[in-house]
């Protein structure tokens, strides 16, 4: 790489310097950074670092919008921590790849760190972005609906994230800032629930309960399948062999799957 010049690239980490000014001095440095040909950042070494000072307040906007999307896990885990992710390489990974800052947050970087409320919150995060990019519909095969997640979680995971919604008040995020330090509480950690989010009228999301075998049938409809396949599935589920098409058929109807292209 240290042969070539990728204008992308200098773009992408020119973001990641002005986020991280630990990460601007490593590029002005001389370890190697993999991302990183050394014609790139010789234009990057010639930036004036000053220019990297001229919006104090962009890191903390988007910590606004990770704490707006995870308020729980906030909680759970204080703002100074949350804050640490733009300095994380999950973070510059992100950048790189030109991905969704909120999801890299909740899929890459929280991890196991809240348990289940962290399952909940990028999920939710998640169905956000899928409903605002739905893919044209194809009658070629069958997928889950864009904003419909299925997923599992600790038992009781569901009740708990509600009680602390409710903790949070009208305005999380003002609740979040006047934390002095992380919630002691912990989430639940063992069993397994299962859980869906589905897309509410007026453009809410709503997350319920679900039985084992749905969740387990939308998790195998998350990228398009020909019917036939789903049908199968639904049988190894439990469903009846004359009764999985008239299944699938409701769930079409129910807006949980959506006929659709690869």
């Amino acid at each position: 790489m240290s042969g070539t010049l990728d204008p992308r690239r200098v773009q992408q980490a020119l973001v990641c310097m002005l986020f991280d000014r630990e990460y601007a001095d490593r590029v002005r440095g001389d370890a190697p950074l993999p991302e990183l040909g050394e014609r790139e950042r010789e234009l990057l070494r010639e930036l004036d670092p000053r220019a990297l000072e001229t919006d104090d307040m962009r890191r903390a906007r988007a910590l606004h919008v990770i704490l707006d999307e995870y308020p729980v896990s906030a909680a759970l885990l204080g703002i100074d921590a949350v804050d640490r992710f733009f300095s994380s390489p999950e973070f510059r990974v992100s950048v790189f790849e030109r991905g969704s800052m909120a999801l890299a947050f909740g899929e890459r970087w929280l991890g196991e760190h809240t348990a289940g409320i962290g399952v909940i919150e990028t999920a939710l995060a998640r169905a956000r972005r899928e409903l605002r990019s739905a893919p044209r519909e194809s009658t070629s095969t069958i997928g889950r609906a864009p904003g419909v997640i299925p997923l599992r979680a600790p038992e009781k995971t569901l009740a708990w994230y509600r009680r602390a919604r409710e903790r949070l008040g009208a305005d999380p995020l003002q609740t979040l800032l006047g934390l002095r330090k992380p919630w002691p509480q912990k989430p639940p950690r063992s069993g397994v629930e299962h859980l869906l989010i589905e897309p509410q009228t007026g453009g809410s999301l709503g997350i319920a309960g679900a039985s084992q075998a749905l969740v387990e049938l939308l998790r195998a409809a998350e990228h398009p399948r020909p019917r036939a396949e789903l049908v199968s599935v639904a049988i190894e589920l439990g469903a009846e062999p004359h009764e999985a098409e008239a299944l699938l058929q409701d769930l079409l109807g129910e807006g949980l799957l959506r006929e659709r292209a690869p």
